[in-house]
C-alpha cells in the first residue's frame, strides 16, 4: 500500500514537472515571438525611411503603412506615412495620416507644414509665403519644405528661386545627386554651360554609378568640355548601354569633334539604317559630309533631318550652307528666311523667359510664351505655360483657345 503511494506522488511530481516544463517552453517561444515581432516592426519603419530619404515613395507608402498596422500610435511613423503618400499625390490618405497624427499628440508645425505642402502641390498659391519663410531656417523640416518649393519654382518658371532653393538645399546635402542634377538643369536654363558643368562632375564624384548622371555629364562636356573627355564618359556607358541611342550618337559626335571622320561616319551609318527617321543622326552626318566637302552628298540627308526637325535652327543653317555652296542661292535664301523666323522667336523667347522671372503673376507674358512654345514644336511646355495663363487670368481667352486647340492635336515624340 505504502508503496503504491510513493508511486503515484512520483507520477504526480513527474506531471507537474512536465507541464512546468511545457508551460516554461510555451513562455519562451511566445517571449520569442514579441522579440520577432518587434524587430519586424523596426524593420518596416528603418526600411520606410531608408526609401523615404531615397525618393522611393511607393516603397517607402508600403512599408510605412505596414508598420502603422502593429504600432499605429507611433506619430512619427504617422507623419513620415503622411509624407510619403503627399510625394505620391495621394492627398486624402496624407490628410488622413495627418488627423491620426494629431490625435496620437503629435507636434502642431510638422503637420501644419505638411498640409501648407499639400495645397501647394495642389495648386494653391497662398501657402507659399509662409512656406519660403518657413524653410530660411537650418533644420530638416526646412529640407522638406524646399524639395517642394523648388519644384513649385521650376513649374512657373521663377528660375532664379530654383537655383537659391538648390543651392540651399546642397548647403545641407551636398552629394545629394536629385538637387545637383537639378540645380545643372537651371544652370543649363541660364546657358551657365561652365556650372552647369561642376554640378553634373559632383553628380558623378557622388554616384559612380548613375548612368543618366553620367550622360548629361558626358552630353555637357561637348558643350562646355573637351571632347577627349566625354568620349572616356561615353565609352563607359557603352559598356553597360551597347544600344543606347544617345550614347552612340554622343560617340559619334566626339569622334567628328576629334577629327576622326571615318569613325563618326561608321556610328552615324549604322544609327541611321537602324533609325532612319532620327532627326538629329541625320544632321549630324550631314554636317559631316559639309565638313568633308561633300555638299552633294551633304543635302539629301539635310533635307531628311530638316523635315524631322522643322523647329530645329542647327538643321536649317545647315541646310542653307549646304545650298549656298551648290550655287543654289534661291532655295538657299528661303531656307535662310526659316533661319530668321527660328532665331526671332528664340530671341522673343528668351526676352519672355527673363521678364517672367520678374514678374511671374503676369498672364499676358505667360501667354505669349506659351503661344512661342507651340509655335516652335514644344507642345508640352507650351501647354504648360497657357495653363498657368489660365490659373492667372481666367478669362484669358487667348489662352483659352490655343490650349483647345492643342488637345486636338496628334501626341508628339518627345525625348
Amino acid at each position: 500500500m505504502t508503496d503504491r503511494v510513493t508511486r503515484a506522488v512520483r507520477r504526480l511530481g513527474l506531471r507537474r514537472a512536465l507541464l512546468l516544463g511545457l508551460l516554461l517552453v510555451a513562455a519562451a517561444a511566445a517571449t520569442g515571438s514579441v522579440v520577432r515581432s518587434r524587430r519586424q516592426a523596426a524593420d518596416l519603419l528603418r526600411l520606410g525611411e531608408e526609401e523615404l530619404a531615397a525618393r522611393d515613395y511607393p516603397r517607402a507608402r508600403d512599408h510605412l503603412d505596414r508598420y502603422l498596422v502593429d504600432r499605429p500610435g507611433d506619430t512619427r511613423a504617422r507623419l513620415l506615412a503622411a509624407r510619403a503618400a503627399r510625394r505620391l499625390r495621394a492627398y486624402y490618405d496624407a490628410r488622413e495620416h495627418l488627423r491620426r497624427y494629431r490625435e496620437e499628440g503629435g507636434e502642431a508645425e510638422p503637420a501644419e507644414v505638411e498640409e501648407a505642402l499639400i495645397d501647394v502641390q495642389m495648386g494653391d498659391e497662398q501657402p507659399v509665403g509662409y512656406l519660403r519663410e518657413r524653410a530660411t531656417r537650418n533644420d530638416d523640416l526646412a529640407l522638406v519644405i524646399l524639395e517642394v518649393l523648388v519644384q513649385h519654382d521650376l513649374d512657373t518658371y521663377q528660375l532664379g528661386l530654383a537655383l537659391d532653393g538648390f543651392t540651399r538645399y546642397l548647403g545641407r546635402r551636398p552629394d545629394d545627386l536629385q538637387a545637383l542634377m537639378g540645380r545643372g538643369f537651371v544652370w543649363e536654363r541660364f546657358l551657365y554651360f561652365a556650372d552647369a558643368l561642376g554640378d553634373y562632375r559632383k553628380a558623378v564624384a557622388a554616384h559612380p554609378g548613375n548612368e543618366p548622371a553620367r550622360l548629361k555629364l558626358a552630353d555637357t562636356l561637348l558643350i562646355a568640355g573637351t571632347p577627349a573627355e566625354a568620349a572616356a564618359h561615353y565609352r563607359w556607358l557603352a559598356e553597360r548601354w551597347p544600344n543606347r541611342l544617345e550614347v552612340r550618337l554622343g560617340l559619334a559626335r566626339c569622334h567628328r569633334r576629334l577629327g576622326q571622320p571615318e569613325e563618326a561616319a561608321k556610328v552615324l551609318d549604322a544609327v541611321v539604317a537602324e533609325f532612319p527617321g532620327h532627326g538629329e543622326a541625320l544632321w549630324e552626318r550631314g554636317e559631316l559630309e559639309l565638313e568633308q566637302g561633300r555638299a552633294a552628298a551633304a543635302e539629301p540627308l539635310l533635307r531628311r533631318a530638316v523635315r524631322r526637325l522643322p523647329y530645329d535652327r542647327r538643321a536649317h543653317y545647315a541646310l542653307y550652307r549646304c545650298l549656298a555652296r551648290l550655287d543654289r542661292s534661291a532655295e538657299a535664301e528661303a531656307v535662310n528666311a526659316r533661319v530668321g523666323q527660328l532665331d526671332a522667336d528664340l530671341r522673343r523667347l528668351n526676352e519672355v523667359r527673363q521678364e517672367v522671372m520678374k514678374r511671374p503673376n503676369d498672364a499676358a507674358l505667360r501667354c505669349e510664351g506659351g503661344l512661342l512654345f507651340l509655335r516652335n514644336g514644344e507642345r508640352l511646355e507650351g501647354a504648360r505655360w497657357l495653363h498657368l495663363a489660365l490659373r492667372l487670368d481666367p478669362g484669358n481667352e487667348a489662352a483659352r483657345a490655343a490650349l483647345a486647340a492643342v488637345d486636338l492635336q496628334p501626341a508628339l515624340d518627345f525625348p
